[in-house]
C-alpha cells in the first residue's frame, strides 16, 4: 500500500552552495538568485525578490570612492579626479558638480572624519588630502601642526635644551626656542643642512626678518643676529623662537602612500604603505594634521603585509596576509603611560589563518576574508586567547572562486554584511545564525548585480549606493535594475521526501503555496525531477496587493491582505527526487514566498 507524504517547505533560511543538491536542508536552497528577507516589511517571515537599483548620476569614468559629507553633499572619487556633488542625491549638473582635485590614484580610496572636526580626510595610496567643505588640498599644504621640537636651548651652544614635541611627518617645518643670555649672537638649531625656505624668528615677541635682522648658515644650522638678543623679561623663560624647515625624504609619503585608514580612539591609524608593509602610523588625538615621526608600531615581520584593520570592543584589530612562519593577527589596546601618555602597544594574537581581502566589524562580530572565506574572531573569557571560527561555509565554493576575490569589499546594510565580488553580492544575515562546532555561522543570500558594473558599495542612512566601473552611481531601490528585469528565483533541494529507496508519485491536488502580496507582484512555479533534469513551467499567479502606485491593470488582483495562496498541480509518476522552483522573470513583477506544501505517495522500490 502506498505511503502518503506531505512535504512543507517553510522557514526559509538561505542558500547552500556547498552540498550536493539532494543533501541540502529543505529550509535552504542549492540554487537561489536575487532573493532576500526584507525584515522591515515581514520580519523575515518570507523570502522575496531583492530591490533593484536606479541610476542617480554619471560622474567620470570609474567610481573608486563615495562619501556622503552631509545630506546634500557627496564627495566622489572617479578614476583620477575628485568631485563635489552638492545637490545629492539629485542628478548633478554643471552647477552642482565641481572638480576638487585631478591627481588622484586610480584605486579605491578611504574617507575619514574625526569626532571633533568637520574636515574630511582622504587617502588613496598616493595622496593624503583634506576637504574643508569648500576645497581640497594636500594636508601638508593646509595647516599641519608645526611642532616645537626643542626648548630651553642656550645661546651660543651647539647642543643642549630639552626635547618637547616630535617632528611632524606632514611638514618639514619645526620650531626651536632659546633662552637668550644678552651676550651671544649665535643660536644653533637642532638640525643641520636645513632647507632653503625662509627662516623666521621672534625675539621678545617681536618678529625678526632673515637677511635684515639675522643671517642663516644652513649647512651648520646656525642663526646669527645682527643685534644681541636681550635676556628675557621673565627669568628662565624662552624668549627667542626660530622656525625653519628640514625636509626628510620620504616622511610625507609614509602617510600619503597608505591605502587603509581607520578612526580609533579619535585618532587616524594608517597602514598599507608598500614600503612599510607591517607598519601602522597614527595621528595625534583629534588632530589628523599632526603625525609624529615616532608614532608608529610594527606588527610582526615585514615579510607579510597588513591587509586589514578593524575596531571592536575598544581594540584595534590588525590582520596580515597568510604567512606560515609568522603571526597573522595582532591587536592594540589603548593604555596610558606616565612618560609617553596615550600609547597603543602591539600584542600578538594566536590566530594562524591570514587575511586575504580586508576586515570589518559586523554587528560586533570581528570578521575578515581569508583565502577560504569569511572568518570570525572571538575571545575566550578564561585567558583572552583569540579563537577563529568560520562564518561562510554555505557560500565558500562560489565566493572564494570569483574573479578578483582579492579585491572584495564589505559593507553593513540593513543587518546584512554585503560582500561585493566581481559583480556579485554575498549577504550574511545577522539575524539568522546556526551552531557550528563551538561557534556559529551565518545564513547567506546571493545577488547578481553585474549589470550595474559595480566597483564600490556605500551605506548611508540605511540606503545602499553602488559606484560603478563606468562612472555610474546607483541607489538600491525599486523593482527593476535601472530599467532591466530582475531575474529572481528560489529552488528547493532535489527532495526524495525522506524515502530515498522508494519511487514517489505526486498528488495532483496537493500543491499550495502561501505567497506575499506585493504591488504588481507575480510568482511563477516550475519543477524538475531526476527523470527530467530541466525545469518545466507549471503555473503562475498574480501576487498583487491593492496599491495604485505603479499598478499594472493587466496583472491585477483585489487582494488586500499581506498573504494570498497559489494552488498548483504537479503530476509526476515514479520519480526519485523532485525540485520546485519559485521565480519571477518579468520586469517590475517581484515575488514573495512564505511556504509551499506538496503531497506525494511512496510506492515501489527504486530498481536502477
Amino acid at each position: 500500500m502506498a505511503t502518503g507524504i506531505k512535504r512543507v517547505y517553510t522557514n526559509f533560511s538561505g542558500v547552500d552552495f556547498l552540498e550536493e543538491s539532494s543533501l541540502v536542508s529543505i529550509t535552504r536552497s542549492p540554487d537561489a538568485l536575487n532573493v532576500w528577507k526584507n525584515y522591515e516589511d515581514t520580519q523575515g517571515a518570507c523570502i522575496e525578490t531583492r530591490p533593484g537599483f536606479r541610476k542617480l548620476a554619471q560622474i567620470g569614468e570609474k567610481i573608486n570612492g563615495l562619501y556622503i559629507y552631509d545630506s546634500n553633499i557627496a564627495i566622489v572619487h572617479s578614476k583620477t579626479k575628485l568631485f563635489e556633488w552638492n545637490n545629492f542625491p539629485n542628478e548633478p549638473n554643471e552647477q552642482s558638480l565641481k572638480e576638487l582635485y585631478n591627481d588622484m590614484n586610480d584605486r579605491k580610496s578611504c574617507f575619514n572624519r574625526t569626532d571633533s572636526e568637520k574636515k574630511l580626510y582622504i587617502n588613496d595610496g598616493k595622496n593624503y588630502l583634506v576637504y574643508d567643505g569648500m576645497e581640497v588640498k594636500k594636508v601638508s599644504e593646509d595647516k599641519p601642526v608645526i611642532p616645537r621640537t626643542t626648548i630651553s636651548r642656550k645661546a651660543g651652544n651647539m647642543g643642549g635644551g630639552e626635547l618637547l614635541e616630535d617632528v611632524n611627518l606632514l611638514t618639514p617645518k619645526r620650531t626651536n626656542s632659546f633662552l637668550a643670555d644678552g651676550e651671544a649672537k649665535d643660536f644653533y638649531l637642532d638640525a643641520q643642512v636645513i632647507d632653503d625656505e625662509m627662516v623666521t624668528a621672534i625675539v621678545n615677541d617681536i618678529e625678526r626678518v632673515e637677511n635684515i635682522d639675522f643671517t642663516v648658515d644652513r649647512e651648520k644650522g646656525k642663526i646669527t643676529f645682527k643685534e644681541v638678543p636681550s635676556k628675557p623679561n621673565l627669568s628662565g623663560e624662552d624668549n627667542v623662537f626660530v622656525t625653519f624647515s628640514k625636509t626628510i625624504v620620504g616622511y610625507e609619503d609614509r602617510i600619503a602612500k597608505c591605502t587603509n585608514v581607520i578612526l580609533f580612539d579619535n585618532r587616524l591609524f594608517f597602514t598599507g604603505n608598500p614600503k612599510y608593509p607591517n607598519a601602522i602610523f597614527h595621528s595625534e588625538r583629534a588632530n589628523p594634521q599632526y603625525i609624529s615621526d615616532l608614532n608608529y608600531y610594527e606588527d610582526g615581520s615585514s615579510d607579510s603585509a597588513i591587509t586589514g584593520m578593524t575596531v571592536g570592543n575598544n581594540i584595534l584589530w590588525v590582520f596580515k596576509n597568510l604567512d606560515q612562519n609568522n603571526a597573522n593577527v595582532f591587536y592594540h589596546e589603548p593604555t596610558t603611560d606616565l612618560e609617553y601618555g596615550r600609547i597603543y602597544p602591539s600584542k600578538q594574537g594566536n590566530v594562524s589563518v591570514g587575511c586575504y581581502a580586508g576586515s570589518t566589524n559586523f554587528q560586533d562580530d570581528i570578521v575578515y576574508l581569508s583565502r577560504y572565506g569569511l572568518e570570525g574572531i572571538s575571545t575566550e573569557k578564561i585567558d583572552s586567547r583569540q579563537v577563529i571560527a568560520h562564518r561562510s561555509s554555505l557560500v565558500d565554493v562560489k565566493m572564494t572562486n570569483e574573479n578578483d576575490y582579492s579585491d572584495a569589499s564589505m559593507v553593513s546594510w540593513k543587518g546584512y554584511l554585503c560582500i561585493l565580488v566581481d559583480g556579485r553580492i554575498y549577504l550574511a544575515d545577522s539575524r539568522q545564525k546556526y551552531a557550528k562546532l563551538d561557534s556559529f555561522e551565518y545564513e547567506w543570500f546571493y545577488w547578481d548585480i553585474g549589470t550595474a558594473n559595480p566597483n564600490v558599495l556605500k551605506e548611508y542612512n540605511d540606503c545602499l549606493y553602488i559606484g560603478a566601473n563606468d562612472g555610474s552611481i546607483f541607489v538600491v531601490e525599486g523593482t527593476n535594475d535601472n530599467g532591466k528585469t530582475i531575474l529572481s528565483y528560489w529552488t528547493t533541494p532535489m527532495d526524495n521526501f525522506s524515502f530515498e529507496n522508494q519511487l514517489k508519485t505526486t498528488n495532483k491536488r496537493g500543491g499550495i503555496a502561501k505567497i506575499k502580496t506585493i504591488p504588481n507582484g507575480m510568482i511563477k512555479i516550475a519543477r524538475k525531477t531526476d527523470k527530467s533534469p530541466k525545469y518545466k513551467y507549471t503555473t503562475q499567479k498574480s501576487a498583487n496587493g491593492f496599491d495604485f502606485a505603479n499598478l499594472d491593470f493587466t496583472n491585477f488582483s483585489f487582494v488586500t491582505s499581506n498573504k494570498s495562496y497559489l494552488i498548483y498541480k504537479i503530476k509526476e509518476k515514479k520519480i526519485v527526487e523532485l525540485s520546485i522552483k519559485f521565480y519571477s522573470d518579468e520586469k517590475d513583477k517581484p515575488f514573495g514566498l512564505y511556504s509551499s506544501t506538496i503531497e506525494a505517495f511512496a510506492g515501489g522500490y527504486v530498481k536502477k
